[in-house]
């Protein structure tokens, strides 16, 4: 069962290029609306990383103070592993008079769909990570969705949204399953 992982080792694992590009090829095959394929990935390198650990390190100074900004800055750069999960916003496509478009709040538009098939790639890419001994933790703090983030990341605002960071690498210990707050009979109503 899949868990996410806070503390990583500080190097990533033998081989995790291989394992990291079978977990994106898990991720493409979740089911999306129309074929949009809308996920789009950006393995960050030192440089990108740094510019996003830079980047969050001054929001969390610009609201907890310059001391907490710089602890951020340097747990979040221990961090071995980062790839950011995008959207493709809207796109050109005979909707066949269904109705729809890029709007997140019309519940018969693509906007919608891409978006819960992009949240189901990134289940696909965690469950393939977890099976290769990898540890993850997927990310949307505010960094995320400051207009800032994508320079840093290297994608345009205009085209593509961020569905959020996964952190990767090895974990340094996997923690516990958490304990449900519901059962089976609290989320399954059969209906006649």
């Amino acid at each position: 069962m899949k868990r996410t992982i806070n503390d990583f080792e500080p190097i990533l694992p033998p081989g995790w290029e291989s394992c990291l590009e079978a977990a994106i090829s898990a991720a493409i095959h979740a089911p999306n609306h129309r074929r949009t394929e809308p996920w789009r990935f950006y393995l960050l390198g030192e440089e990108s990383k740094g510019r996003v650990c830079a980047l969050n390190a001054e929001l969390v100074a610009s609201n907890r103070g310059e001391e907490a900004g710089r602890d951020k800055f340097r747990r979040w750069m221990a961090v071995p592993g980062w790839l950011v999960v995008t959207c493709v916003r809207g796109r050109d496509f005979d909707d066949g008079g269904i109705g729809g478009g890029w709007d997140m709040g019309d519940p018969m538009g693509m906007a919608r769909e891409d978006y819960a098939a992009c949240c189901c790639a990134v289940q696909n890419l965690w469950l393939s990570l977890h099976s290769r001994g990898i540890g993850t933790k997927w990310t949307t703090g505010a960094v995320n969705f400051d207009d800032r983030f994508a320079d840093a990341v290297g994608f345009r605002m205009k085209e593509e949204f961020t569905v959020g960071t996964i952190w990767f690498g090895t974990p340094v210990h996997t923690p516990s399953p958490p304990a449900k707050r519901m059962g089976l009979e609290n989320v399954l109503t059969k209906v006649n």
